[in-house]
């Protein structure tokens, strides 16, 4: 990733509602799902797995750029990919933030309060070289929280972890 032009991008998006989140994204149906989570914990193979098992696409694997808008919250792809190979110039509405935790059994619950702060915060990219970026961040960041369910999913590599999913944020099985 070129820092400087990232970070050049970052200083305008950040005062136009934009934070940048270490995260996966994907296009299900017209559906954004954002996959959180420190490197290493399959934010990529999860949104593979959607590719694979409900031909969702993949934004991208590991850096998107989370819009705030009047309407709703739009997750966009970005040219920097970092370690994953995806990055599709488009957005999806996003519905919810999935942080992932590896587990020997899936399961899912929906974090709330300071719990939900903590695990989504995390990923964000904080703009600390921007006078008041961090301020712009910090409150577009509570927006989105206050605006879109936040789910921890512990999980295995698997389509069952695919279908927990789709029945907790979706209501059903498409």
């Amino acid at each position: 990733m070129n820092s400087f032009l990232c970070q050049f991008f970052y200083t305008h998006a950040v005062q136009r509602h934009i934070i940048y989140l270490h995260s996966s994204l994907i296009d299900h149906q017209g559906r954004g799902l954002m996959f959180l989570g420190p490197s290493g914990i399959c934010k990529t193979t999860q949104a593979e797995l959607w590719n694979r098992y409900r031909d969702a696409l993949i934004i991208n694997g590991d850096v998107v750029f989370v819009q705030e808008t009047e309407e709703t919250f739009l997750g966009w792809g970005t040219p920097w990919h970092g370690s994953s190979p995806y990055c599709e110039n488009t957005n999806v509405p996003v519905e919810a933030l999935i942080v992932l935790k590896q587990a020997p059994e899936n399961s899912i619950r929906e974090l709330t309060g300071f719990e939900k702060v903590t695990a989504v915060s995390e990923s964000v990219f904080y703009p600390r070289w921007l006078e008041g970026g961090m301020e712009l961040c910090l409150e577009t960041l509570d927006h989105l929280l206050s605006a879109l369910p936040v789910y921890e999913l512990s999980c295995r590599p698997d389509e069952g972890a695919v279908e927990l999913v789709e029945r907790t944020v979706f209501g059903r099985a498409l």
